[in-house]
């Protein structure tokens, strides 16, 4: 495939942002970036060509953590529609969705978080769905929607009892992601065969702090420690570890952290509207930490939308007027994330540069961008975000979303039975 005429935003210190520039790739891996006159030339043969025509390509973007449901059942603004209260609500949904839950509907739910994520630029998501592993094949279903939709998934189904995590051993499936719900329902010799289990298949644990405050106190009770010290004693922390949404670290658990190389992922939009304090951002990346970005469980999946509200966050809460903030948050939705894509994968994901797989997303946008080689960031998380479109959104090197072929009619359709049925048992 060779693409013509585009502005380049690389992500690659080197490249910069390369003006009226062409990209040609193969086997689904970027071979050459460079000016369009010269690309056009040296492939002259290539028949699959798409002329840009001025627009922008940005590496595509990475969701590092997502709950799958959402799109479905977003947890905010439907209670309202009801007059139930929302933990009552929620669980009357978790109920429903269970008792007629199948592969049809998780190929639904599946195909609808690619399509939307494409649609956004989003190549890559990591995400997990509640407990329904013995009634569907994950990895089969994701293939399916993969074979359809050129996209990239790394999905686990939630562990929040020992029952779980024996039932998702004995199921035969080996998930690259295995979110863990509730540390504190699992007794020290579950976690070590969570343990044991991971490594065997080199798995990424994703510890969810769903309900953080109460969990600490009966780690307390029950360890007399925090959970982070128990997982680091029971050697359940490392490279393969992932935080997601902890917002009460002590300077005891930010070192833990560090020193064992766990990720974390902040998803700012949810916590900002659960109204939950907002993690030590910068005691996390000044130790190291890398700290993704992820749309937990808002139905958008706006990877830009959460880098804006991430961004004014900590204006807020730094009290500043300058945008110093908007490289931490660079970092965050950049680099992070696909350092976060990258070790998941274990493909060089990220960068518009020879020798990264062709993951991108072509903008209709020709507005500004940044100087030279340095784009800033501000202009992503307000002109951009405000006025540029997904024309094209390229996976493995293969056109994955085409905005003027864009049908999702049927999509949306199937969508609004799921929901249907579920309501209606509710």
């Amino acid at each position: 495939m060779l693409i013509t005429n585009v502005r380049i935003v690389s992500n690659d210190t080197e490249i910069g942002v390369l003006e009226n520039g062409a990209i040609y790739t193969n086997d689904g891996e970027i071979v050459e970036i460079g000016p369009t006159e010269v690309l056009e030339r040296r492939y002259s043969n290539v028949k699959d060509i798409i002329y840009g025509k001025g627009m922008t390509v940005l590496p595509g973007l990475v969701n590092a953590y997502v709950n799958m449901e959402s799109v479905i059942f977003p947890k905010f603004g439907v209670e309202e529609k009801f007059g139930i209260p929302a933990d009552d609500l929620y669980k009357r949904i978790h109920e429903s969705l269970q008792s007629i839950f199948n592969e049809e509907m998780f190929f639904t739910i599946t195909e609808k978080i690619a399509h939307d994520s494409l649609k956004q630029g989003i190549t890559t998501v990591a995400g997990s769905i509640e407990r329904y592993l013995h009634k569907i094949e994950v990895s089969k279903t994701i293939e399916s929607v993969v074979n359809a939709v050129p996209f990239r998934f790394v999905v686990g189904e939630s562990l929040k009892t020992p029952e779980d995590l024996q039932r998702l051993i004995k199921s035969g499936e080996r998930p690259l992601y295995i979110p863990l719900n509730s540390i504190t329902s699992f007794d020290d010799d579950s976690l070590r065969t969570l343990k044991e289990f991971s490594d065997s298949i080199n798995a990424f644990v994703v510890i969810l702090l769903s309900d953080e405050s109460k969990e600490e106190k009966e780690a307390f009770l029950k360890y007399g420690m925090s959970n982070l010290e128990r997982l680091r004693h029971l050697s359940l922390l490392g490279d393969h570890e992932i935080i997601v949404n902890a917002q009460h670290f002590t300077e005891t658990d930010l070192d833990i952290m560090a020193s064992t190389d766990t990720m974390a992922v902040y998803s700012p939009r949810q916590m900002m509207i659960q109204s939950k304090g907002l993690p030590d951002i910068d005691g996390m990346m000044g130790r190291g930490v890398n700290v993704s970005i992820g749309t937990g469980d808002m139905p958008d999946l706006s990877m830009l939308g959460e880098a804006q509200v991430a961004f004014l966050l900590r204006k807020m809460v730094k009290g500043t007027t300058d945008f110093g903030a908007v490289y931490q948050i660079k970092k965050m939705l950049l680099e992070n994330n696909y350092h976060f894509a990258g070790k998941l994968l274990d493909k060089s994901v990220g960068k518009i540069s020879s020798g990264y797989v062709a993951d991108f997303a072509v903008y209709d946008y020709d507005g500004p961008i940044g100087e030279e080689k340095k784009p800033t960031l501000r202009n992503l998380l307000f002109e951009f975000l405000r006025d540029a479109r997904v024309r094209f959104a390229v996976v493995d090197g293969k056109i994955a979303y085409d905005s003027e072929k864009d049908n999702a009619l049927d999509l949306e359709e199937r969508i609004k039975e799921i929901r249907h049925k579920v309501l209606s048992k509710v």
